[in-house]
């Protein structure tokens, strides 16, 4: 577990968000309120739904279903201006697994090949974040490349 993970608070804007899981190639950031209490994770799959058509977005939409779509860098570039000053609330996913510091390895593991995401580790009564568990650290310490 990366106990001291990169995280958005509440009051972060989505440019934020965009420029940490690029800088940082994140699949997703978690978010937390002024105590640390965990909210829930903006992801990059969330954030490239702000630039492409609600009928785009829907489930088993195909673009050779919608021959209207023909943005250009440009339009994509005018939505993302439009969007980045949005609250990270706008884009919050609380529908992720988390585990607990008390899950057992085995169930990490599973729930990490399942989820194929990272996971926010969550005390349980306090609902603070205490870390994120990502195939990237489970392997390291798994290899030997790393600490706990």
């Amino acid at each position: 577990m990366n106990p001291t993970p990169v995280v958005l608070r509440r009051t972060a804007r989505l440019g934020e968000a965009a420029r940490l899981i690029l800088e940082h190639h994140f699949r997703n950031l978690p978010v937390v309120d002024e105590a640390g209490r965990y909210l829930g994770v903006v992801s990059a799959n969330r954030l490239l739904s702000l630039l492409l058509p609600k009928a785009a977005t829907l489930e088993g939409a195909a673009l050779e279903a919608l021959p209207f779509v023909k943005d250009t860098l440009d339009d994509l570039r005018a939505r993302w201006r439009d969007a980045r000053e949005l609250p990270v609330t706008d884009c919050l996913d609380t529908d992720v697994e988390t585990v607990t510091p008390e899950t057992s390895l085995a169930e990490t593991l599973l729930s990490l090949y399942h989820n194929r995401t990272s996971l926010p580790v969550v005390e349980v009564g306090t609902g603070r974040l205490v870390g994120i568990v990502s195939h990237w650290t489970v392997g390291s310490v798994i290899v030997g490349e790393g600490g706990s």
